[in-house]
């Protein structure tokens, strides 16, 4: 375990490196006046300014003792903090109901596979599996807005932040998929576990269907499902902005987003392409800092419930 979690930390070294690469490319472009109503840019990439972003930043760091002030008495690093909590009171519980909800839909989907409610099974899984996302979210909005509009709910919030409706929906939002991905992942584990030998010999010994699925073959099962842990908390957070966006749900993503998005206006002859590169290098961290705990509470998960994952390690 100590030599994984090695690797990982270094791994997680790698690409903290490579993001903040990106982020630190130097934005020294000119705009040029033109013609008509074009306008010219110039760019050109230099190594040594690249490096040079690098030394500032961590000059920065040292100076400040931290990321610095947002506004005076306004510490950045309490604001991204404050801000990262808040993302992850959704990202967490939605993490959580994607893995047990998914295990318990995929168990579901192979039970009824053989009969004639099987729509409400796999195939209801696919299904979900193939729409997009942003086109659920939405749906739910207006579903929740016309179900008030004919009295049929209380009113509930569905934009808007700090309040109780929106964390549950975006905890909601973010949990659709994880759901159904895990449990596809559970049918077809179940699936390729029924024809092996020590499940003949448990129906030989009059073992109970039910025992047999959930003793043994979910025992089985565990590691391969929950080595897609890093897959959903990917897609979680991937999918966090565009919760947060839709919903107006003030958390890390969407002040990430704010870091680094386009500005609205430039100017003729501008030397700089700014964005907020103190904020958006503290977001990296603590995002990429979950990936990596993830993928640590992923083996830890894996050596629990199968020991031979343990043994092998």
């Amino acid at each position: 375990m100590l030599k994984f979690f090695i690797q990982q930390a270094a791994i997680w070294v790698i690409v903290m490196t490579l993001f903040l690469a990106l982020l630190f490319l130097p934005r020294e472009i000119v705009y040029l006046e033109s013609k008509g109503s074009n306008i010219d840019a110039k760019y050109e990439y230099s190594i040594g300014n690249h490096i040079e972003q690098f030394r500032k930043f961590f000059t920065y760091l040292k100076e400040n003792k931290g990321l610095g002030d947002v506004m005076e008495g306004y510490s950045r690093i309490d604001t991204i903090w404050r801000t990262f909590f808040k993302s992850m009171k959704i990202a967490v519980p939605a993490l959580l109901i994607g893995l047990f909800g998914g295990v318990a839909k995929g168990v579901f989907d192979y039970r009824i596979r053989n009969r004639k409610t099987r729509v409400f099974g796999e195939t209801l899984t696919r299904f979900f599996m193939s729409i997009p996302d942003l086109f659920l979210i939405i749906m739910i909005q207006i579903a929740i807005m016309t179900a008030y509009s004919w009295g049929l709910l209380p009113y509930m919030k569905v934009y808007g932040s700090d309040t109780l409706s929106t964390t549950l929906l975006g905890i909601i939002y973010l949990s659709i998929y994880p759901v159904f991905y895990i449990a596809n992942i559970t049918y077809s584990s179940i699936r390729d576990e029924q024809a092996m030998d020590y499940i003949k010999t448990a129906f030989s010994k009059g073992t109970s269907s039910l025992r047999v699925l959930y003793k043994h073959v979910l025992k089985n099962c565990y590691p391969k499902i929950l080595s897609h842990t890093n897959t959903i908390t990917l897609y979680t957070l991937s999918n966090l902005f565009i919760v947060e966006y839709l919903t107006n749900y003030r958390g890390a993503a969407y002040f990430f987003y704010q870091s680094v998005r386009s500005p609205f206006a430039f100017a003729v002859g501008q030397l700089h392409y700014p964005i907020n590169l103190y904020s958006a290098a503290g977001y990296i961290f603590l995002f990429t800092s979950v990936i990596f705990l993830s993928k640590i509470a992923s083996q830890i998960g894996k050596n629990i419930v199968y020991p031979l994952e343990r043994n092998e390690g």
